[in-house]
């Protein structure tokens, strides 16, 4: 009677434990069971082995191979597959030609989008987050609208945001009143204005992630250091400049260095707002789809080309991101 109790009041993984162990001496033998920690440094390996070979299997096929074949296709002629410079030689023709300028204007653009996000919307981002942080009246509220562009989808986005910048929108009746003067179209059909608009768009969707991360980085910091800071009399300004941002600065920076990734791939929704390139709002991300898949009727199928390109601006982009890594590295992170 007593051995049952006491049975019944082992914990739930020892008798779950001494299960296998029963089952194991049964079907292998005592011998098994002297081997144990050899076949379990070999179960364990295996089971490393299995839960690894997934991912580097789509790695060495999806990355790997592709990347490699796009720098073979770089060199190579379109029709007859010889090796040749020809693909360069067309990239810079179509860079510099001052009709159907297309990867020029792309260039701009992207260089445009990548600015943006640097220069405007990652320091928003860091206000923004530090204003959570605070919990100033209403935070919650301005928390879910904050972060409702990356629920609700782009699709509609779009379409609401094209209804309030169309010549009767309120955004465009707005500009009106402070004396600027749309274009009959509207802001999106003028290639003077098309892109600025898109890029307005960006910004206004922009902060979701990044206010996020900024969120989670701002919540680590110690409260005695903040209150420390106000009794020496510590506006909030000194605050967010002084104490703030060198605290979360590895947060800061790995974020730059992500986005320093993008630098030649930076973009908007150009498809949804202005598919046929008809008013210069082309990236050069949108460049590579349309020759590639077109806009319906079927891209160019130029790959090699395509390919020269992304390889000319990964070798313009990789010493870029290496040395926006080694000058954040040399801010020495704050311990705490």
């Amino acid at each position: 009677m007593e051995k049952d109790i006491a049975k019944k009041k082992k914990p739930l993984w020892r008798r779950i434990r001494n299960f296998f162990y029963e089952k194991d001496r049964k079907v292998f033998g005592s011998r098994h069971l002297a081997a144990g920690p050899v076949l379990s440094k070999r179960r364990t390996s295996l089971f490393i082995v299995a839960l690894l070979f997934i991912p580097i299997a789509h790695w060495l096929v999806f990355w790997l191979y592709i990347n490699i074949n796009s720098i073979f296709l770089a060199f190579q002629d379109f029709r007859t597959g010889e090796a040749t410079f020809v693909n360069f030689q067309l990239f810079w023709e179509k860079l510099t030609s001052p009709v159907g300028n297309e990867i020029g204007i792309a260039l701009r653009n992207t260089l445009i989008y990548f600015g943006t996000t640097v220069l405007v919307t990652m320091p928003l981002s860091f206000v923004i987050a530090y204003f959570l942080y605070k919990k100033i009246l209403g935070h919650r509220i301005f928390r879910i609208i904050f972060y409702l562009p990356a629920i609700i989808s782009g699709v509609a986005l779009v379409a609401a945001f094209k209804e309030m910048v169309a010549p009767y929108g309120f955004i465009s009746k707005i500009l009106e009143f402070f004396g600027m003067e749309i274009p009959e179209g509207g802001l999106l059909y003028d290639n003077t204005t098309a892109t600025g608009t898109i890029v307005v768009y960006c910004i206004l969707t922009g902060f979701t992630t990044n206010v996020l991360l900024f969120s989670g980085a701002m919540a680590r910091v110690p409260q005695e250091v903040l209150e420390s800071a106000r009794l020496e009399g510590c506006g909030s300004f000194r605050e967010l400049v002084e104490i703030i941002f060198p605290l979360i600065w590895p947060t800061f920076a790995t974020q730059l260095i992500f986005t320093m990734t993008g630098l030649f791939t930076a973009s908007g929704p150009i498809m949804l707002f202005d598919k046929m390139n008809n008013y210069e709002t082309i990236t050069i991300s949108y460049w590579i789809y349309r020759e590639i898949y077109g806009t319906g009727l079927g891209g160019t199928g130029n790959y090699n080309l395509v390919s020269a390109t992304g390889l000319v601006f990964t070798l313009i982009g990789f010493p870029i991101i290496m040395l926006t890594r080694f000058l954040t590295d040399k801010v020495e992170p704050v311990e705490y």
